[in-house]
């Protein structure tokens, strides 16, 4: 639970930067205060996240075998290493955490997203025009 908190966390911080870029993008061009920007960039740099956590997702583990050196990933035999089962043990070391730093983009992507909404949902409700 604490690695959810500290990604949210990390979401709310990106949302606050990246509002406030926005917001002196929209200053610089539109000579006003927009929230439009600041939406549309939040939800951009969520998606964005949530790509990289899908190729992440999709890419392999590990090459385990590099074609150009025909060496093996910092693996030296000797006459009583099982090499077999050593490297797939590795691969599984790296599949899940593969797997872990994956699932925290996501959570990442998911969070900027929906803090994103929440506060545009809550101008909303407080605007003048609303």
């Amino acid at each position: 639970m604490p690695e959810f908190r500290k990604t949210v966390l990390i979401a709310m911080q990106a949302v606050i930067l990246i509002a406030i870029i926005s917001i002196v993008y929209g200053l610089i061009v539109d000579r006003r205060f927009t929230l439009e920007y600041v939406v549309f960039a939040n939800v951009l740099v969520g998606t964005i996240v949530l790509c990289v956590a899908l190729l992440i997702f999709m890419l392999p583990a590990a090459l385990i075998h590099n074609k150009l050196t025909g060496k093996l990933n910092g693996f030296k035999p000797d006459k009583l290493t099982d090499h077999t089962t050593y490297m797939e043990r590795r691969i599984a070391e790296k599949h899940l955490e593969k797997q872990k730093k994956a699932y925290e983009y996501l959570i990442l992507g998911i969070s900027i997203m929906l803090i994103t909404g929440l506060l545009e949902l809550l101008f909303l409700a407080f605007s003048p025009s609303g």
